[in-house]
């Protein structure tokens, strides 16, 4: 046997094996329609979950100085050339994980040659106090990380 009919023979048995692996199968009876019962329910947010205070934490990297910040949602707070605003503030109940999420936007207060003062917005995201890795601002002297929510 030469070389041509070895391989004519492998791709007659690897194209036949695939043709045989998609052929259809035998159809299934009608799945049978849900119950009167049975009801397509969408999962909901809990509106208790959502806090009135932000707590983050805020490291100013060149100084080295911490300070625990409260933000109130909806105002703003200076921190350092950061100006910040929480929208939202949402913490797992006590039966799940221990999670703290916080929807925060994030401004930076510069001068322009006028001296003019002008806000940049340089965040806008959810920061996860479980993984303040995924989700971070990124900034060369301050850092902010999601500490948890709090009411009054």
């Amino acid at each position: 046997m030469n070389k041509n009919n070895i391989f004519c023979t492998f791709f007659l048995i690897l194209f036949s094996s695939i043709a045989l692996a998609q052929t259809p199968a035998e159809p299934t009876p009608a799945a049978t329609p849900p119950s009167e019962n049975y009801k397509l329910t969408i999962d909901k947010v809990d509106p208790s979950r959502f806090y009135e205070i932000a707590v983050i934490q805020g490291l100013n990297k060149t100084t080295a100085k911490t300070s625990i910040l409260e933000i109130r949602i909806g105002n703003k707070i200076k921190f350092g050339q950061l100006t910040m605003i929480a929208h939202k503030c949402w913490q797992a109940s006590l039966d799940q994980k221990p999670e703290s999420k916080i929807l925060l936007e994030v401004f930076e207060n510069k001068n322009d040659e006028n001296g003019v003062s002008i806000e940049k917005r340089i965040f806008y995201g959810w920061m996860f106090a479980s993984s303040p890795s995924i989700s971070g601002l990124e900034h060369p002297i301050y850092d902010l990380t999601a500490i948890s929510c709090k009411n009054k």
